[in-house]
């Protein structure tokens, strides 16, 4: 594969896919008969050599690693930005359910 910053998407594809299937302790043969492909197929993606993923088993794929699609194809799956935008009820509300855990005073 090529430096980072070249990568592209097919690439960035086998690279996340690889590493949520290994973080979930999950081995190709195993991984492929849950989302309805072929090890070779799964292989294939991981290095980045599968041209043409249905959505249909990016979706599969999706929902057994139980991850966004976005998560798929950011460079940095990991550095996701989340905005949260709330009301003063909805803030009171956040603070309660923090107090319940102690994460704020």
């Amino acid at each position: 594969m090529r430096d980072k910053k070249n990568m592209n998407e097919r690439e960035i594809l086998a690279k996340n896919l690889r590493q949520y299937r290994l973080s979930r302790g999950l081995r190709q043969e195993d991984f492929a008969k849950k989302v309805g492909l072929s090890k070779d197929t799964i292989s294939k993606i991981e290095v980045g050599k599968q041209h043409n993923i249905g959505l249909k088993f990016l979706v599969s794929i999706c929902r057994e690693l139980d991850i966004s699609i976005e998560e798929l194809f950011l460079e940095n799956p990991g550095r996701l930005r989340f905005e949260i935008v709330a009301s003063e009820k909805g803030i009171k509300a956040l603070k309660e359910i923090g107090k319940q855990f102690k994460i704020v005073s």
